[in-house]
């Protein structure tokens, strides 16, 4: 058990026999000048002022919630800071949590809370902090607004220069780093932005444009986007804003809406204007004086990941190394999931790719970052793309796909019934050829060309997209990490789908899968798509490549 406010000091003594009597002096009372004074770990509990207004009670200021982790260290040392953050559906980690294990077989983002004790131990200071409107923090959630949540995390930042003793780099700003998943990533893209005070962050399964998350293509992803309101409520300790409040009523909750043109415009700003996304289209706009800065940055994302897939993570990484910092990808076979009792996704796999442990690789990254221990992260590649539970493919940059491996789609009609969830099976198309070599993989962003057509003229149809593989002695084929893209009536001119990563075996048909419904797409009722029949024609490649 850590001691709360403890301080310990170990003073070394020695006490020796004098001249043979039974009397005895203390000598060397006071430590010699190289021995350091210990200051013991320390955790508390504190209340941080936002300045910014509490938008649920109306109070000038917002009170923030946060624990504080401060590592033993010598007196007149320092140290430096790691924020963290929770995911959606959790909250801080407290002391108490420190002594207790952790359950995050289904979440990535609670794999992340359990690290906190640990770089605790490791030396750094750590502060976890509820978001507005969660748990013990007051506020209304507003998604990671930048006037409202990355307000508060900057006065955490403030907090914590004029608070604690933290180790500064030669611009005189403090050592700073930053972990959580899926929201707890969301706060560490847009605190970089914002703030030029965190040197390395290590965002994981979070998102680049929020919109494109929960409806890509304008098509809403029903299940997600009612699970995470619904979970939220019944939590009973979130406080939502009134536009998040519209859009759980309108995306979430109405069986009805299925298209972004749907909801209220006022919806769409509100979640579009809190992304990576629209920060790169303000460091882009001439006319608007704001600008991203470099930031090292270690992006984990799932291959498996239904909410947030590894196109996020591409789109990230795509615009934070063309800004010059040392950035990085590595994906895993964890994620966002969506179990029993829907059992929309197998079971998730590992947080590793290949022999980089993804977990593992966030504290070899501050250890380079933050304490100056030159190359503890040489042995991380610039991309890693996680094939399975024991593969991993180490890349210089993102492979997208060519015509090489080219699936060419006669016109093809697919029905409603044609799900993942116990209909008919999804119709399989694959490459001419099967798979003859022993060392291809799939490794990237597939990409279409593709008209889609409803079957009764005026209606809007969607087809649902995914690769699959068929390998030698399975009767069905295997829809790889369980992801589908849906693509709306209409033409599709190099039409990015999602990232995928697989090992192939000689023998293997590798293929495009074609549903007429997904369950991440659907409401509760299974009643969305039950009118939804097209034709699809076309071609869609495939990126199979030589494993490195």
């Amino acid at each position: 058990m850590v001691p709360r406010n403890s301080l310990t000091i170990l003073l070394v003594a020695a006490l020796t026999a004098c001249g043979g009597s039974s009397s005895s002096s203390i000598r060397n009372a006071n430590p010699p000048e190289n021995k350091a004074v210990m200051i013991a770990a320390s955790a508390r509990d504190v209340v941080i002022e936002s300045p910014v207004a509490d938008n649920a009670s109306g109070a000038s200021t917002t009170a923030i919630a946060a624990t504080v982790f401060i590592p033993e260290h010598a007196a007149g040392t320092t140290y430096p800071l790691i924020l963290h953050s929770h995911g959606w559906g959790g909250d801080r980690v407290t002391e108490a949590d420190t002594q207790a294990p952790f359950d995050s077989s289904n979440f990535y983002s609670v794999a992340i809370d359990a690290e906190v004790q640990r770089f605790w131990q490791e030396g750094y200071a750590v502060i976890s902090f509820d978001e507005r409107g969660f748990h013990d923090s007051a506020g209304a959630i507003r998604v990671m607004d930048p006037e409202y949540e990355i307000r508060d995390a900057i006065a955490i930042l403030d907090w914590a220069e004029s608070n604690l003793a933290l180790t500064r780099a030669l611009d005189g700003n403090p050592l700073v780093g930053a972990i959580g998943g899926s929201y707890g990533g969301g706060y560490q893209l847009a605190l970089a932005a914002f703030d030029d005070r965190l040197d390395a962050i290590t965002p994981s399964v979070t998102w680049y444009d929020l919109p494109d998350s929960l409806a890509p293509n304008g098509v809403i992803k029903k299940l997600w986007d009612f699970g995470l309101c619904f979970s939220a409520i019944a939590a009973g300790d979130r406080t939502f804003s009134d536009e998040l409040n519209q859009a759980c009523q309108q995306a979430g909750f109405d069986p009805s809406v299925r298209f972004s043109e749907e909801l209220d415009p006022a919806v769409l700003q509100f979640l579009g204007a809190h992304g990576m996304g629209a920060y790169e289209a303000r460091h882009n706009d001439p006319a608007d004086t704001f600008w991203v800065r470099p930031v090292d940055t270690l992006l984990t994302q799932g291959q498996r990941d239904l909410l947030f897939p590894l196109n996020n993570a591409m789109e990230n990484y795509r615009f934070l190394s063309a800004l010059g910092g040392d950035v990085r990808l590595i994906t895993h076979q964890h994620g966002h999931y969506i179990g029993p009792p829907l059992d929309v996704q197998a079971p998730l796999g590992a947080t590793r790719c290949g022999s980089i442990d993804t977990l593992e690789a966030k504290h070899v990254w501050f250890a380079e970052k933050l304490k100056g221990e030159t190359g503890a992260a040489a042995h991380i590649p610039t991309i890693c793309i996680g094939l399975d539970d024991d593969n991993g493919a180490a890349l210089g940059h993102i492979p997208v796909a060519t015509e090489t491996y080219r699936v060419t789609l006669a016109t093809t009609a697919i029905t409603a019934g044609q799900n993942n969830y116990g209909g008919d099976a999804p119709t399989f198309i694959p490459l001419a050829t099967a798979i003859s070599e022993t060392n291809l993989i799939l490794a990237g962003i597939p990409v279409a060309n593709v008209t889609v057509t409803p079957s009764v003229p005026t209606t809007n149809v969607v087809a649902f997209v995914g690769i699959g593989v068929l390998s030698a002695g399975d009767s069905n084929p295997r829809l790889i990490d369980d992801q589908v893209a849906p693509l709306r009536n209409g033409d599709h001119a190099d039409k990015q789908l999602i990232g995928v990563g697989e090992v192939l075996k000689a023998g293997d048909q590798v293929g495009v899968l074609l549903y007429g419904d997904y369950d991440a797409f659907n409401n509760t009722s299974h009643i969305a798509w039950l009118t939804n029949l097209y034709s699809i024609s076309g071609t869609i490649d495939l990126p199979i490549m030589v494993a490195p």
